[in-house]
């Protein structure tokens, strides 16, 4: 497979300079000199127009042969220690052989190896040797296969070519340092297959015309002129280094090369013992390697523990599903969202978009091949760390016989050191967002500042254009003039015309002189200096007195999900020895009884603020719900009974008022007439028919006078049950549906009463089946951050603050002033009602109690008493039917949350009723409107108390 060559990079700092100075001088010479001899000069020329240009020559190899040395050798065999290479990478029996884990998501994932023999003089090789290329083909595939050979510091990362600290050659002729590529191969294509021999070459000797430089190799040829050690290498000891992806390559590090160089060179087993360093193996004197296990609470600075513990201990390795993330990072992989976005730091979603990275095989793997390598490992799983189960199999996968189990408690109080870390890194995010702000701002600025320069420079090309308008127009003006002039002084003598001509000469020229400069002034005007501003620095972030108090760094991503915390961590425990440890390391907290009190201090905090996530509403909730929605459907038909009745009564006696008083006035019409007849016969006997009807007419009257008098009284004790009404003794009633008369205790109730009255009943038996539900003593409550979770969970409707007017579920139980809800010191929700009340009452008490003390405060002026609950109703009616009036059917749109809420009591509606019946809205508060009634009928309009219409 043939490589593009990308464009070409910046020139590198290397010495092709004197590569070039050191060409024959003959040969320079040569080209400079002429000939003496016109004629022969001009028939070299003629020759050298008819040959073909010659091809250049390459640049002279300034590399010589290495010098034959006496002094002490290189004992120690060049090799990859287990503790220097990454934990992909397989042990092999053949020395140099190096290859990987290919399996699923371990194929994408780069590998890295480094020497254990380095350089700081002299100039030695290393080779590469392509054994195999996992590819159809087996030649090297630009999109998978990968292989960066190069020199790296002791203290560098594996993956060669991404930090300062390593420098690199690829498989596409590019050098690579600190994520920097430049193109260094002469040709535009490399071509790399199995069998291919790579090798690059450090010089570090002084006095050589390539001292401090690296040169890239393939197949014993030259692939680009020397590239300078970059600075941040130069003075350091360099080791070889591998990095590769799906490919089995054999480091070869001599005494002899398997492509020999244009030149003799000494590789680095038979390097010169005084330049190198070589590192041992971390070998423990018992023969048993490490495997630590930090035992830490969540978002109480596991991460930023483990990374102070890896800084102080670099050979240890990190086993972790954010080690796995950002292998996939530093690897190229591809991931949606981007490598910031994560679900948790414990173990991220892959969310990788294959299936290969995402079926977890990455992490089966290296579990399954660590216990097969010599080196320490720590082990960071903040939930398995903590769950006693989870420890032991993570623990059962190393052998006892070659590892030594410790458990670092990483719990309680930090120690100042860790604090000021803390701080320091807190301190520098904030540096970082504040300068990220700094420089959007000055963009910002110089935008707004060229807007402004475009401006200027519009409004002076306009005021240019108008000056040429004005001046093309007055030189036209004064053209009609002189025609004019010319006319009128035809008749005149010539001496009179000169000195016209003349003076009006004079007088342009003074004219324009003056027009110009105006312009010039008006230019003068429009052009302003430039004032170059001072570079501003970014401001210097300071620490605000709390976050100088913190023990822990505040993090947008936390440890755990919500559902993997609530779920997991009443289970979790301090490790002991039974477990397996061969030891317990107590970072913080110096001992196993203070961490145990801590956790279970940390346990009970964490059950009052944190949510069940799988919890499930049960038997005992539904019963009592059911129960609740009966008798509210009873009491709501009952105000509505009442009501109708109490108008039907008042229309009555209206109607027997008004008959009352016709009759009346009938029997005082017939009685003047009679008398008037009387008067007219003069004495003679009144007819006996007139007679007896106006005796009719009075007893008529009498009657009906007798029972006005009769509903007058009915009205006036009306009046006065009315008046003992507004003084009941709540809480001494012992019929809610009958407090005398017939009335119910809940007839004046608007639709915002029996919002409060449901409201604090769900609340109640909330907390109550929370508590029957969890089953557990600590939890006695529902923390308000949590409460619109459970309400959700339970109810299946959204608890929402605006629907209520309020703008928190903290307001929202701040409506019930009753008393039957309260927050403790901790934000948790608790009741004072008993769980297994024998009668729904207390809530409709509770609420006339408030209805009435809300409306002696509006009655004063207060206007926040008013409640700002919406109406669960909507007011554009429709027609529709429904099979009972306590579920409308069809009548009106009705809006999500209103329908959900309006469920709470029965969901009333529009809608036509059981019993088919038509007529106007009784006295009723459901929102039949017009042509609407517990009887039947259209729904429509909206709300009126009384009857059909505007509410």
């Amino acid at each position: 497979v043939w490589f593009p060559s990308p464009a070409r990079g910046p020139p590198s700092r290397c010495p092709t300079a004197a590569m070039a100075a050191a060409e024959p001088a003959a040969k320079k010479q040569k080209t400079d000199e002429k000939p003496a001899d016109g004629a022969a000069a001009e028939a070299k020329d003629a020759e050298m127009k008819d040959a073909k240009p010659a091809e250049p020559e390459p640049a002279k190899e300034l590399e010589q042969d290495a010098p034959t040395c006496k002094k002490p050798r290189l004992k120690e065999a060049a090799q990859f220690l287990v503790q220097d290479t990454t934990l992909n990478v397989l042990p092999s029996t053949e020395s140099g052989l190096l290859m990987a884990l290919t399996d699923g998501g371990a194929s994408q994932l780069l590998a890295g190896a480094r020497a254990n023999v380095g350089f700081s003089d002299g100039r030695y090789l290393f080779e590469v040797k392509v054994i195999e290329c996992v590819s159809p083909d087996g030649q090297a595939n630009q999109a998978r296969n990968q292989l960066r050979i190069g020199f790296a510091s002791a203290s560098s990362s594996l993956f060669i070519g991404d930090g300062p600290d390593s420098v690199c050659f690829d498989l596409q002729g590019h050098m690579a340092h600190n994520k920097q590529r430049t193109k260094v191969s002469g040709s535009a294509k490399l071509f790399v297959k199995t069998g291919s021999v790579l090798a690059v070459l450090l010089n570090l000797e002084k006095g050589s015309p390539n001292h401090n430089t690296v040169s890239f190799f393939l197949d014993g040829a030259r692939v680009g002129p020397p590239q300078a050690v970059p600075d941040s290498l130069k003075g350091k000891t360099l080791f070889p280094a591998v990095t590769f992806k799906n490919m089995t390559a054999h480091v070869h590090f001599g005494p002899e090369p398997l492509a020999p160089l244009p030149f003799k060179c000494r590789m680095v087993q038979d390097a010169t013992a005084a330049h190198t360093t070589v590192v041992k193996a971390d070998t423990p004197a018992d023969g048993k390697y490490e495997v630590v296990m930090p035992v830490g609470l969540p978002d109480e600075g596991t991460f930023d523990w483990l990374d102070t513990f890896l800084q102080k201990n670099p050979k240890y390795t990190e086993l972790s599903g954010r080690m796995i993330v950002d292998w996939a990072e530093k690897s190229g992989v591809s991931r949606r969202g981007g490598y910031k976005a994560r679900s948790c730091n414990d173990k991220p979603d892959a969310e990788f978009g294959n299936h290969e990275m995402d079926d977890d095989s990455i992490r089966r793997a290296l579990y399954a091949v660590a216990p097969l390598q010599e080196r320490n490992y720590v082990v960071m799983e903040v939930k398995s760390g903590l769950l006693e189960d989870e420890r032991k199999a993570l623990l059962s996968r190393f052998p006892a016989s070659s590892f030594k189990k410790v458990a670092s408690v990483v719990m309680g109080e930090p120690p100042l050191e860790y604090k000021k870390r803390v701080r320091e890194l807190v301190l520098a995010e904030k540096q970082v967002a504040m300068n990220r702000t700094f420089e959007l701002q000055k963009i910002e600025k110089l935008r707004k500042k060229q807007l402004e320069k475009q401006r200027k420079a519009a409004e002076k090309a306009k005021k240019k254009t108008e000056r040429e308008i004005k001046k093309k127009v007055e030189e036209a003006k004064k053209k009609a003039e002189e025609e004019k002039k010319k006319k009128e002084a035809a008749a005149n003598g010539a001496e009179a015309k000169e000195d016209e001509a003349k003076e009006s000469k004079e007088q342009e020229s003074q004219k324009k002189e003056e027009e110009e400069k105006a312009e010039e002034e008006d230019d003068d005007e429009d052009e302003e200096v430039e004032v170059v501003e001072a570079e501003e620095e970014p401001p210097t972030a300071e620490l605000t007195a709390d976050e100088k108090k913190l023990s822990f760094r505040p993090n947008d991503v936390k440890d755990l999900t919500p559902m993997v915390m609530s779920s997991n961590f009443t289970k979790f425990t301090v490790p002991s020895k039974e477990e397996g440890f061969d030891e317990l390391k107590y970072e913080w907290l110096k001992s196993s009884t203070k961490c145990k009190d801590y956790l279970k201090s940390w346990v009970l905090e964490k059950k009052l603020t944190s949510r069940v996530e799988e919890l499930k509403p049960s038997a005992w909730f539904h019963e009592k719900h059911t129960e609740w929605q009966k008798v509210l459907k009873q009491w709501q038909s009952r105000q509505y009974d009442y009501n109708g009745l109490v108008k039907k009564k008042a229309a009555e006696r209206e109607s027997r008022k008004a008959r009352a008083q016709a009759l009346a006035k009938a029997a005082a019409t017939t009685a003047a007439a009679d008398a008037k007849k009387e008067e007219g016969k003069e004495g003679k006997e009144a007819d006996a028919a007139d007679a007896a009807k106006a005796e009719a007419a009075k007893a008529a009257a009498d009657k009906a006078a007798e029972e006005a008098a009769a509903d007058e009284a009915e009205a006036a004790a009306e009046t006065k049950a009315a008046a003992d009404f507004e003084t009941l003794d709540i809480f001494g009633v012992d019929d809610v549906l009958d407090v005398g008369a017939g009335a119910p205790l809940f007839k004046e109730f608007f639709p915002e009463d029996w919002a409060l009255a449901s409201l604090a009943f769900e609340l109640n038996v909330l907390v109550h089946a929370f508590r029957r539900d969890v089953e557990d003593p600590d939890r006695t409550g529902i923390h308000i951050n949590h409460l619109a979770f459970y309400y959700q969970r339970y109810f299946k409707r959204q608890l929402t603050p605006a629907d209520f007017g309020v703008a928190t579920c903290t307001d929202i139980v701040g409506l019930l002033t009753d008393g039957s809800l309260y927050l403790t010191d901790k934000e948790v929700l608790a009741s004072q009602l008993d769980s297994d009340m024998e009668s729904h009452a207390i809530f409709v008490k509770l609420v006339e109690e408030a209805r009435r003390y809300r409306k002696v405060q509006i009655d004063v002026g207060q206007e926040a008493a008013v409640l700002k609950i919406k109406s669960w109703f909507d007011k554009k009616g429709g027609s529709g039917g429904g099979k009972n009036w306590s579920r409308g059917g069809g009548g009106g749109g009705w809006s999500q949350p209103q329908q959900q809420m309006q469920q709470g009591w029965n969901d009333f509606g529009y809608g036509k009723a059981q019993q088919n019946k038509g007529g106007k809205g009784a006295n009723w508060v459901q929102p039949y409107g017009k042509g609407g009634s517990k009887d039947g009928g259209k729904g429509g309009g909206k709300w009126d108390w009384q009857k059909g219409g505007k509410w």
